[in-house]
């Protein structure tokens, strides 16, 4: 039996509708659970799975049960409604999170172990610094993430959060100096750093990012005898030769403490101004004043022959 024009058209619309109608179907029936992945999770905690959908764990299939313990279902990806039993551990403790992070992250976790920051925790300080904070907590991204506050760009203002707390860095609590951050914006790093320049010093390239040593360590990469290597090392000042005396300095320099006054007796001196001086002069000074007057008498030189050549053509136009 031939169809006519008219049933074609009429068969068409119907397999159109029944296409849409089964696309439609299985949007609706398959999208909420993927959306919200783990079903009794989101229905409490929306906020945090939303950012934990940003997690870059999240992308490569992990879920809420493998940080936080809990049930899961057999041959499913949503926990079971009775996530909150088994070995569900909640929120952790902040002694915890590095063991949390060690199953996956064991170098990371191993080199951590030996840093300052997990030495002060085991010493009754649950404020220092832990894995989530310089990371994140549920909104974990990638390092070459430019949202990532472990971002080589980033990694500065996430030491800061710490190390400009006048309260936490506090002399009789940890006695450091709180003024990091403001004599690292004085150096080069941080000028070139924002100006877009990435191959550039930040705090974990000097202190190590996991492994980070107090300066009076002699296996710290800041300890002064250890600096020479630390800024001679791969894509820094390779190949660059210089003492200890010189490398240590006044890394986080302040040009403000630097003067033009004659030091005769440095018997007192901090040890970490000694290099700067030859003889009762501060070289820090008179160097940066020297360039200082340098720089401006080149562009005055240059500007005023600029104003005088621009003088020279508008007299001979003027002649002529």
């Amino acid at each position: 039996m031939l169809f006519t024009n008219r049933s074609l058209r009429f068969l068409s619309i119907a397999k159109c509708t029944l296409f849409l109608s089964t696309a439609l179907f299985i949007s609706i029936s398959v999208t909420p659970v993927f959306a919200q992945q783990d079903v009794s999770c989101y229905h409490c905690h929306t906020q945090v799975v939303n950012q934990f959908r940003n997690n870059i764990h999240y992308q490569m299939g992990f879920n809420c049960a493998d940080c936080h313990g809990g049930q899961e279902e057999p041959n499913t990806s949503v926990i079971s409604a009775n996530v909150m039993s088994g070995n569900f551990i909640g929120k952790p403790t902040r002694d915890n999170i590095t063991n949390i992070c060690s199953k996956c992250h064991v170098r990371e976790a191993s080199d951590y172990k030996q840093s300052i920051h997990w030495e002060q925790i085991k010493k009754g300080h649950p404020e220092a610094a832990t894995c989530t904070d310089c990371h994140g907590i549920h909104e974990i991204r990638a390092i070459k993430d430019p949202k990532s506050p472990s971002n080589h760009q980033n990694s500065p203002a996430t030491c800061a959060k710490c190390h400009s707390n006048k309260e936490m860095m506090s002399a009789w609590y940890y006695g450091i100096k709180t003024d990091r951050m403001d004599t690292y914006k004085e150096s080069f790093h941080w000028k070139a750093l924002r100006n877009g320049y990435n191959v550039v010093a930040t705090c974990a390239d000097c202190h190590n990012n996991h492994i980070t040593k107090s300066h009076n360590d002699p296996t710290s990469s800041t300890y002064t005898e250890n600096l020479p290597k630390t800024c001679g090392k791969e894509n820094c000042h390779q190949g660059t030769k210089f003492d200890a005396k010189i490398a240590a300095g006044l890394v986080h320099d302040k040009e403000s403490i630097h003067t033009g006054e004659l030091v005769f007796n440095k018997t007192n001196m901090n040890p970490l101004m000694k290099p700067y001086y030859l003889g009762p002069f501060d070289l820090a000074y008179w160097i940066a004043l020297f360039f200082k007057i340098l720089t401006m008498g080149v562009i005055g030189l240059f500007t005023g022959m600029v104003v005088l050549d621009f003088l020279s053509r508008f007299k001979l136009q003027k002649r002529w």
